[in-house]
Formats: C-alpha cells, structure tokens, sequence
C-alpha cells in the first residue's frame, strides 16, 4: 500500500459518493456558504478521490443549461494539497461535463485562478470560461 508521502494523484480513486459518503465538512472548506451546500446533496455530479478509504478531495459540477455546465466547488484536503490532486479532479470533472454534452464549464469563485487558467479557462466578468469543441 502506497503511503500519503509517496502518494500520486493518478493513485486517487474518483466516483460518486454514496449520500453517507458525502464529505460535507470538506465541502465547507471550498465554500463556507451553507445554503449552498446543503443544495449539493441533491447534486447529479459530485465526485470524491479517495486514496487508502481516505476522502482526498470533491468537486461539484451542475447542469445549468444542456450546453453550459458550472463548477460549483473543487477542493482538495490539506494532507493531499501540493501532489496533483486539485488538476486531476479538475480533468475528471471536465471530462465528465463534456461526456454530458457541455460546451461551457464556468466558475464563479476560483481560487488559485492559476490552476484553471493554466488549462484554458479565461477571465470572464465575474468568473472563469472554458469553452469545449466539439470533435
């Protein structure tokens, strides 16, 4: 078994939690607004990594339109932070709006810009956008 010192982001298991799995506490650490979290409990996308039956981290994504999707929260646990984990559950989420046929991800409240601009994401009005091409 892989100890968290060795760990590799790749090493993450990603899926949908189950509703007792749901890292509600962690979720609060990307967003500290509660009305807003508690609403991700009836989230379609939300994913967890998980590393030795650890949560390492969650994102939330939400349909807006059938074409324009949102990236609600992203966050990855301290003990996981500096190892990859945040650009690969940001990957996973991307790779799983675009199978659901999003041609837009958006994000309001991006923190460190660096991460998502570094993978296309621009500066719009009050957030980020990325925009997918069709193949």
């Amino acid at each position: 078994m892989t100890s968290l010192k060795e760990f590799k982001a790749r090493e993450a298991t990603i899926y949908r939690p189950y509703p007792d799995e749901i890292p509600w506490k962690l979720l609060h650490l990307g967003d500290p607004d509660e009305e807003r979290v508690a609403a991700y409990a009836d989230a379609d996308y939300m994913r967890v990594a998980k590393f030795n039956d650890e949560v390492a981290g969650v994102y939330v994504v939400e349909a807006q339109t059938a074409l324009r999707f949102a990236l609600r929260n992203l966050v990855v646990a301290p003990a996981y932070r500096g190892k990859g984990l945040a650009a690969w559950l940001l990957g996973h989420a991307i790779g799983l709006s675009e199978s659901k046929g999003a041609r837009e991800i958006i994000i309001s409240r991006a923190r460190p810009r660096s991460l998502f601009t570094r993978v296309g994401f621009e500066v719009q009005d009050e957030g980020l956008l990325l925009t997918l091409t069709p193949e």
